[in-house]
Formats: C-alpha cells, sequence, structure tokens
C-alpha cells in the first residue's frame, strides 16, 4: 500500500438534519476549490483509530470505486485529532440505522 498526498485543505463532516441520508466526509483542496475528499460513513466503515498524536486513520469503502481505501487526516493539534476521531465514530451509522456511540 503507498500513500499519497492528496492536498491540504478543510474537512468537514456532513450530517443530514432529517436522518434520511448518510453522514460524508468532504475536503476540498484550499485555494483552488477541487474536490478530493467524498465519501459516506457508512455501517462498513471500521472504527478511525489515532494513527499518531496529530493523525486519524480511516479506512471507508470508495464510493467510485466500491473498495476499501485509507486515508490518514493530520491536524495541528493532538486535541484536534481526538475531536476528529470521536466525531468520525459518533457518526458511523451501526446496522440497523442508529449512529454510532459518542
Amino acid at each position: 500500500a503507498r500513500w499519497a498526498e492528496r492536498g491540504v485543505g478543510q474537512l468537514r463532516l456532513l450530517v443530514p438534519r432529517d436522518g434520511a441520508g448518510v453522514p460524508r466526509l468532504v475536503m476540498r483542496v484550499e485555494h483552488v476549490g477541487r474536490l478530493i475528499l467524498n465519501e459516506p460513513l457508512l455501517p462498513s466503515t471500521a472504527t478511525p483509530v489515532r494513527a499518531s498524536d496529530t493523525a486519524v486513520r480511516v479506512a471507508l469503502v470508495s464510493s467510485l470505486e466500491r473498495q476499501p481505501v485509507s486515508y490518514l487526516l493530520r491536524v495541528k493539534m493532538p486535541q484536534e485529532a481526538e475531536a476528529l476521531l470521536r466525531a468520525i465514530s459518533s457518526h458511523i451509522p451501526a446496522a440497523d440505522g442508529a449512529r454510532g456511540e459518542a
């Protein structure tokens, strides 16, 4: 497995308000706006893990390729990594349609 940097930008966790859709991780390249991450959090999404003090690794099933893809999300501060880990974990839907645990 080879890592390739996709770019720098603001990561957003989009959660549908009406509960009808699935949460998505979305990221665009800073200043350019090119979409570099737009993947759903599905019941099959593995629980993200801390890869280092300032990084979270998450494996998602690519909506385009239908294959697992690992992403390493880096932040500036350890507290941000912990908050990111909790936010993603709490929005992974359970198999029965409920959200993950907070």
